[in-house]
Order: structure tokens, then sequence, then C-alpha cells
């Protein structure tokens, strides 16, 4: 089980990100905001968006949401420490190219660390004007024992349904959405306290990326996507300083 919370793009100011293409009403920086409807939209079909962290930082996960991309076009990721004015990419020290798998949902990169100040995705091939709902570029934590049995997903909608005189039903369409129900085995040691930053760190407010069964794609029911914690999180000891604990999540959309 992987789960990434720390997206390091997300305090960055305007002067620190660069978009090749941008709708001037639908600019790079909304893909900083945590809400998926929020989009940065282009206005050809090849695009780069560059971002300077201010820092070295090694990342391990990039993530594309909310898009309108094709499977047929392609989504690349570079790091770099050299760059020129102005967000300029220069090809001197760029590293490896990382590519981002296509799926409808979130497109996910897991890799070994690599350091950079600078990031760069590149999407190539994709309809003009496209749009994205948020980038990612971070970190993640292995949650270790994980939750891989011992869990329930439970598919929820809001649709507005009033009945009437002799059962007569008027109903508005809405959306849907899962929610996770986890219980962990005895955890003690880091994994703990990763757990209890974790919550300490996004608590009910801030959404992240939840990873069940890590990269895997194979299982639509739980498949990775975007959450929030709902609720509190209680920690039973067992013994030896070892706890069980549960964690409730909901998609958001």
């Amino acid at each position: 089980m992987r789960i990434a919370y720390s997206n390091f793009i997300d305090d960055l100011e305007s002067t620190s990100i660069a978009a090749s293409s941008e709708d001037i009403s639908y600019p790079l920086t909304n893909a900083q905001d945590q809400r998926l409807t929020v989009k940065w939209k282009t206005e050809l079909s090849d695009a780069t968006a560059i971002f300077d962290l201010g820092a070295t930082a090694a990342c391990s996960i990039f993530a594309v949401m909310s898009h309108n991309l094709l499977s047929a076009g392609t989504v690349t990721v570079n790091g770099n420490d050299d760059i020129a004015s102005g967000l300029t990419w220069v090809t001197s020290g760029q590293s490896s190219t990382q590519t981002i798998t296509y799926n409808s949902g979130i497109m996910l990169a897991f890799i070994t660390p690599l350091s950079n100040r600078y990031w760069k995705f590149t999407f190539a091939g994709q309809p003009v004007g496209f749009e994205v709902g948020r980038l990612w570029i971070g970190d993640y934590i292995t949650v270790d024992p994980s939750s891989t049995n011992d869990f329930q997903v439970i598919k929820k909608r809001d649709d507005t349904v009033v009945y009437g005189k002799n059962r007569q039903k008027y109903a508005s369409i809405g959306n849907g959405w899962r929610r996770f129900e986890l219980t962990f085995p005895r955890t003690a040691g880091t994994t703990l306290t990763a757990i209890q930053t974790l919550y300490d760190t996004v608590g009910n407010h801030s959404s992240f990326i939840f990873c069940n069964f890590n990269d895997l794609r194979t299982y639509p029911l739980v498949d990775p996507c975007y959450v929030s914690i709902d609720g509190e999180m209680g920690f039973s000891h067992t013994t030896r300083q070892f706890y069980t604990y549960g964690l409730s999540m909901e998609e958001d959309l």
C-alpha cells in the first residue's frame, strides 16, 4: 500500500511555474488547486509544464489527474538542476525521461527517487486544448503491514430523490464515488509514526493519492484514487507498543 500526500508543487508562486501553452482563463496554476474541477487548459495539442521547486528535492511519484488525454498520446517527466532564465528548459543536466502510462483515471508513475530542483511535464499527441485538473510531483510512504485483505469498498451516490404521493419518483442524477474502510493489523515502529504524521498533516481537509495495491491497475474497484480521510483515527493498543487501527477515506471528484 502506498500513500502520497506531499505535492511539492502546491505552494509554489506563479513565478516558479511556466506553461508553454495555456488558456488565459484556465492557467497552469489551476493544477495546484486540490479541487479536480479547477482545470489547466491548453490551446495546443503539445505542451510543457515546468516547475521550480526552489531547492533540490527527491521525487518518487508523478501523477496526472482529471484529464481528457488520449491513450495514443504521451506524457513524460524530466528533472534538471540546470535551467536558463525565465524557466527556459535546457538539456544539460537533464535526468532520464520518465513515462507516465496512460489511464483514463489517475495516471501514475512510481520511480526510484530522483533528486532535482526543476521538473518538466511534456504532453505530446494530445487533443487541441486538452485539460488537466491536477499535476503531482512528490514522494510517497509505504504502509507495511497493509490492509490488503481487511477492507471494504462502498460505492456511494448523491442523487437527489423525492417521492410524491402514490410513490411517484422525482430524481436528479448526481455523482458516484467510493468509500474505503480499512482495518490494519498490529503495527509499530516507523509505519505507525508515518500514519500518525499522515493524519496530523492532511486531517480531513487535504486530498491525497491512495493506492491499496501500489501501482496495480487490474482491480478497478480498488484502483488508485484521490481521497480524503473521513473522521477520526483510533489506535487500539495490543501489547509491547503495537497498535491496531482503522482508516476511512472517501474519493474526491
